[in-house]
C-alpha cells in the first residue's frame, strides 16, 4: 500500500491513529528546493508503507507563513514533527540560508526523532548536519527506506537489503535529476 502525505489531511489525530503502524518521514527543506522535495516525497510514498509530512500541503501552515505568524508556523512545524517518526533534511547548496531547518532539526532531536540528511547533487554538508545519518544518493536512499519499512536500525546487514540496492542503481531512476546515482 502506498504511503500518504499526512499534511493533506484535515484531522491530524485521526490520521495518525489510522497510520500509527507506519513510519512517517518529515521532509525538512529550504523553500527554494520544493521541486526536488516534492519529487523525493512522491518517490518515498510510492515505495509503499511509508508516509511523509511535506509542509507545502499543510494549508494551515501555509496560511501562517503568508501571515508572517511565527508562533503559528512554529506550532504547525512542531505538530508535523510530532506526527512523524523520522526527519529527513534535504540538503541543497543554499541550505545555510534557512532559519527554519535548524529549528526543525533541533526540535526533532529534542523529542527523540531519528535524524537523517539527504544530499542533493553537488552539495557540501554543513557542519551542523554531521549529527545525522547522511544519505548520499538513490542507492543509500533505498537502503534507508527499506530499513525504515523493516524497522531496522542504521546498522542493518547489507545482505538483507541487496535487492533494494540493486533496484536503486537501475538506469532512469525518477530521482536522477536531484540525487547522485550511487549510494
Amino acid at each position: 500500500m502506498a504511503g500518504v502525505n499526512l499534511a493533506l489531511f484535515e484531522s491530524r489525530t485521526t490520521t495518525k491513529a489510522a497510520t500509527s503502524a507506519r513510519p512517517c518521514i518529515f521532509l525538512s527543506h529550504l523553500s527554494a528546493d520544493k521541486s526536488a522535495v516534492r519529487a523525493i516525497g512522491n518517490y518515498i510514498t510510492q515505495q509503499g508503507d511509508i508516509d511523509i509530512y511535506l509542509d507545502v500541503y499543510d494549508q494551515a501552515l501555509q496560511d501562517a507563513v503568508q501571515n508572517y505568524d511565527a508562533a503559528g508556523i512554529t506550532a504547525f512545524i512542531e505538530r508535523g514533527l510530532s506526527l512523524s517518526t523520522h526527519i529527513m533534511c534535504i540538503i541543497s547548496s543554499d541550505i545555510a540560508r534557512s532559519w527554519w531547518v535548524p529549528y526543525e532539526l533541533g526540535f526533532a532531536k529534542s523529542i527523540g526523532k531519528h535524524l537523517s540528511s539527504l544530499k542533493l547533487k553537488d552539495v557540501t554538508l554543513p557542519a551542523y548536519l554531521e549529527i545525522s545519518e547522511i544519505i548520499h544518493g538513490t542507492g543509500s536512499l533505498n537502503f534507508f527506506l527499506t530499513r525504515i519499512r523493516r524497522g531496522l536500525s542504521k546498522f542493518a546487514s547489507v545482505h538483507t537489503l541487496t535487492e533494494s540496492l540493486l533496484r536503486a542503481t537501475m538506469a532512469n531512476h525518477p530521482l536522477d535529476p536531484y540525487l547522485d546515482w550511487k549510494g
